[in-house]
């Protein structure tokens, strides 16, 4: 436990970014796809609206249908109503295509009074509601609501924990740790309870998980779902050589099931930084494979 809140069970999934698609079900089983912006407003961390409603007596599904299977870990769920919904069944599925069809097994149900926003802020609580629940090897996730006459359902947060199954879709790159052969977890850069106006860094490396591609051109760079002012981004700084720290790095190729030279990320946090839980995130992109 790094700070004021438990640590993450696993690596929180970026799946506004990795290929994931995300749908609507409503009520009569009409599945309409989510925009980017709607997907980026469920992942991220300030409870803006998805655009997303069923209203009484129905039952309604927020279906994330992933690019290959996965090893889902655990989750965070919030919706905007305070009437509302009367319950959220989390459902998985290893071999479903459309979110209707496979067999599906409901791992947990939330009650009315476990989701609902403002009684339960997506801030702080997406730090200290986290719902661990392993399953392996899963094609989707599920969150079917069901409401009552004066409920509604209306998703406003999800965000899942996990990593890709062990052989399923090499062609990426995995930040590393600094020493030892194996992923970073969640927790690993956890700054815990920061002070304005200091400073510290963290080592890592970047891992080609591919067993037969370079990773070329690769670039470093940092993001945040949410942010604020001064920018979140903005107090993160990177460096190939401990010495020299920038906004975003090239890192050049990587060899297949290669490793880069230990790199290093330094926070900055300024002494007006807005007081809060943020999350920002580490980006590693190869312009091209070869």
């Amino acid at each position: 436990m790094a700070g004021a809140y438990p640590d993450v069970p696993s690596n929180r999934m970026a799946y506004d970014r990795d290929g994931t698609q995300v749908y609507w079900i409503d009520n009569s089983n009409n599945v309409s796809q989510l925009t980017s912006t709607q997907i980026g407003n469920l992942n991220d961390e300030d409870g803006d609206s998805a655009g997303l409603s069923a209203g009484g007596n129905q039952t309604a599904r927020l279906f994330f249908f992933f690019p290959e299977l996965r090893d889902l870990s655990a989750y965070f769920f919030r919706t905007d109503n305070s009437f509302g919904p009367a319950s959220v069944d989390v459902e998985v599925s290893a071999n479903t295509t459309n979110g209707l069809d496979g067999t599906w097994t409901t791992i947990s149900t939330y009650g009315n009074g476990d989701v609902r926003k403002p009684a339960s802020p997506i801030q702080p609580d997406y730090r200290q509601s986290i719902v661990t629940n392993a399953r392996f090897g899963i094609r989707g996730v599920r969150f079917s609501g069901h409401t009552s006459g004066v409920s509604d359902f209306a998703p406003t947060a999800a965000h899942l924990y996990g990593n890709i199954a062990a052989g399923q879709n090499p062609k990426r790159l995995a930040i590393w740790h600094p020493t030892l052969d194996q992923h970073i977890t969640g927790a690993y850069f956890d700054w815990g309870n920061t002070p304005r106006g200091s400073s510290a860094d963290r080592t890592f490396r970047v891992k080609n998980l591919s067993p037969t591609l370079t990773a070329n051109d690769i670039n470093l760079s940092m993001d945040a779902m949410t942010d604020t002012t001064p920018s979140v981004p903005g107090q993160f700084l990177i460096s190939s050589d401990g010495t020299t720290f920038t906004g975003t790095i090239g890192i050049g190729n990587i060899a297949p099931s290669g490793l880069s030279s230990v790199l290093t990320v330094r926070r900055n946090t300024p002494s007006n930084a807005t007081l809060s839980v943020w999350a920002a995130r580490l980006l590693a992109q190869a312009t091209s494979w070869s």
